[in-house]
């Protein structure tokens, strides 16, 4: 129900539009439903054997959730270590430039000389730990990680029961929209495979003890997302289609660029063309981690900015044929940045081409 009439809280009615549009909502889940029943006919499937299939699941799920309370338990052992061996590091550290400042001092020759090989070798000694301890914990997040990926149907290897459907990356049996599907899929769709990626995503940063630029908010059943650096007037912008559509658009940027961030973080760099594919990035960031020699690569700056991502959605919803409203939406985008303290005031007054129109 869109228009104003159906909306209101007392003497609500139902005009002419609004119950031709529930009627075409009715036909088109009656024709679904129909191809459904029709597929599962032709299929061979029989009640017992869905019930069968269903106790398999459950058992499965009811072992992997028993795997995953085992791993965190792991994880948490791991990193008490790791704050153990820190610790130590920290206190040898500490030691070693007193003994320096008395060896100094004492001007003891050749004692110095064996004491100094020995605090070097105890300083190498440390760091080996706190190495392989590190590693230890990475392989663990790596079997938790690829744990939650098999529950959801993230596909991180070839033997996917969904691979011979398509090449599309699919959370919990749902295919991911294209490129050109965002403009065309139902905004329930849109909202379902927004919603599933922000669940696993929050789950996956909690694993990988992740702190993003921007943090997502839960008020209700609606999901909403901010920057993650502003305490003062800090502004949210929706991750859901049917609020403002140009709220949408920079929230969607938003959740893109926090999963681009993610794959930097694991040693994965994301194109900018492939910054909407935010299932198959999520699935690179958890690969990456069984391969150490990523660990380097996260030391490079992170080189994508919102901006280029804001403009990878607008094309994402750019429709050749209303040029008009392309500008219109165009200008509620930048309005909406401006609103986020996403952009810069001061080229607020200058001309700028339609290529350039969110760059600074």
């Amino acid at each position: 129900m869109k228009c104003g009439v159906c909306k209101g809280g007392t003497g609500r009615g139902y005009c002419g539009a609004c119950v031709q549009d529930r009627m075409c909502q009715h036909e088109w889940l009656s024709n679904v439903v129909q191809e459904r029943t029709a597929q599962v006919a032709q299929s061979g499937w029989t009640a017992d054997r869905a019930q069968q299939l269903y106790e398999y699941q459950t058992r499965r799920l009811q072992a992997r959730r028993a795997r995953v309370a085992e791993l965190k338990a792991r994880i948490h052992e791991r990193e008490q270590q790791i704050a153990a061996a820190r610790q130590w590091y920290r206190e040898l550290s500490e030691s070693n430039k007193r003994n320096s400042v008395q060896q100094l001092e004492s001007n003891t020759g050749l004692s110095t000389k064996q004491e100094a090989r020995e605090q070097s070798h105890a300083t190498q000694s440390a760091l080996e730990r706190v190495e392989t301890t590190a590693t230890a914990l990475r392989a663990d997040r790596l079997v938790l990680t690829s744990a939650l990926c098999t529950v959801v149907g993230l596909r991180t290897v070839e033997t996917d029961v969904f691979a011979g459907v398509d090449e599309r990356a699919r959370l919990f049996g749902l295919p991911w929209p294209g490129i050109d599907d965002w403009r065309k899929f139902p905004a329930d769709y849109i909202n379902a495979c927004v919603s599933h990626s922000v669940h696993i995503f929050s789950v996956l940063s909690n694993y990988l003890h992740l702190q993003t630029p921007f943090a997502v908010v839960k008020r209700g059943s609606r999901l909403f997302i901010r920057p993650n650096w502003r305490q003062v007037d800090v502004r949210e912008a929706a991750l859901s289609i049917d609020d403002d559509r140009a709220s949408f658009v920079v929230g969607l940027a938003m959740l893109f660029y926090n999963i681009a961030f993610m794959c930097h973080r694991q040693g994965v760099r994301v194109p900018v063309e492939q910054v909407a594919d935010a299932v198959e990035n999520m699935r690179l960031a958890v690969l990456a981690q069984a391969e150490p020699e990523n660990t380097a690569r996260t030391r490079l700056p992170f080189a994508l900015d919102i901006y280029t991502v804001v403009q990878e959605v607008m094309r994402m919803y750019a429709d050749p044929a209303h040029p008009d409203a392309d500008l219109e939406l165009r200008s509620r985008v930048h309005d909406e940045l401006r609103r986020l303290h996403l952009c810069d005031d001061a080229v607020d007054s200058v001309d700028y081409e339609d290529d350039n129109w969110a760059i600074i």
